[in-house]
């Protein structure tokens, strides 16, 4: 009984009274069908080499600790399959914002705005989504074209968080003499900037853009924190997620630097690093969930 209450005060907490289990058959159904895909694949076509015209990848390519099989269609199988952690996160957070949307004008009562504007949500699990595709490849195949990928994946999820906090920071503008909802005009500066990335800012060193917007990422979440911020926050999310960034992060270096490392095991650090980092978006989505629409706005405003 303790736990059933347990369960039912978290979905209160996270708005997702509105979810049943039965919501969930779907995504498991997919999940399950493209590991099953994937493995068939994999057996039919093991030393089939599909990635020859392509350009072989460039800098970190080379540095991970795995042994890279370059006869066989999965170059670096842990690697490769610890992706599946990101397709897991897409489909959750895929399924939970189809399932907002579908509530109609039902969430526009919500008091958390990823309810509220499912857009949100959607946007965040089709990155998730393209991070999958782009690593999975990546890792798979050791070629360029994927490991852009990969690479402006982890970019656009960043960009969508910086998103998170900017709808947070100012969820209503006035346009025309009237407060509207600014949901749509961030979505909208998160597709130009994904954009830019894509097309140009990509080709900076992944060891220099990716920090880079991780420390505007961090500076925009604690001005929200510090200077806008009402409500009270499933905090331990983000802990959570920090934590386990941190602990993926260290693997990560171990594996990179070959301080720990075992070429031809199952186990490698790079591939934590996959699972570590698809829990840490998981917790970062849960933590937003948490959280009202509006703290610090008392103005009226149009929605639509």
């Amino acid at each position: 009984m303790k736990i059933f209450l347990k369960w039912k005060l978290l979905r209160t907490r996270l708005y997702l009274e509105h979810l049943s289990p039965r919501a969930f058959h779907l995504p498991i159904t997919i999940f399950l069908f493209l590991v099953a895909a994937l493995i068939f694949s994999y057996q039919v076509f093991e030393s089939t080499d599909v990635w020859q015209r392509y350009a072989a990848a460039t800098g970190n390519a080379a540095h991970f600790c795995e042994l890279n099989r370059m006869d066989e269609i999965v170059r670096q199988p842990a690697n490769t399959w610890s992706n599946l952690g990101y397709f897991a996160v897409a489909l959750i957070v895929l399924t939970i914002g189809i399932q907002d949307l579908k509530q109609g004008q039902k969430r526009r009562q919500s008091n958390n705005f990823l309810v509220q504007y499912p857009v949100f949500s959607i946007l965040f699990g089709l990155c998730a989504l393209y991070l999958f595709v782009g690593s999975f490849l990546y890792h798979a195949s050791l070629k360029a074209p994927f490991q852009k990928m990969d690479q402006t994946a982890m970019y656009f999820l960043v960009v969508t968080i910086f998103t998170f906090n900017l709808y947070k920071s100012t969820p209503v503008v006035k346009v025309l003499g009237k407060w509207r909802s600014s949901h749509g005009y961030v979505v909208a500066v998160a597709l130009i900037l994904n954009a830019i990335i894509f097309g140009w800012l990509w080709r900076m060193n992944i060891n220099v853009l990716f920090p880079s917007l991780i420390g505007i990422l961090a500076i925009s979440t604690l001005y929200y924190l510090y200077f806008k911020s009402q409500s009270q926050y499933f905090t331990n999310y983000i802990k959570a997620s920090f934590f386990c960034m941190l602990i993926g992060f260290s693997i990560w270096m171990l594996d990179r630097t070959h301080a720990l490392c075992s070429p031809e095991s199952i186990f490698q650090g790079h591939a934590a690093w996959h699972l570590f980092t698809a829990a840490s978006i998981l917790l970062v989505y849960l933590y937003y969930r948490s959280g009202t629409r509006i703290d610090n706005s008392v103005v009226e405003f149009e929605t639509e």
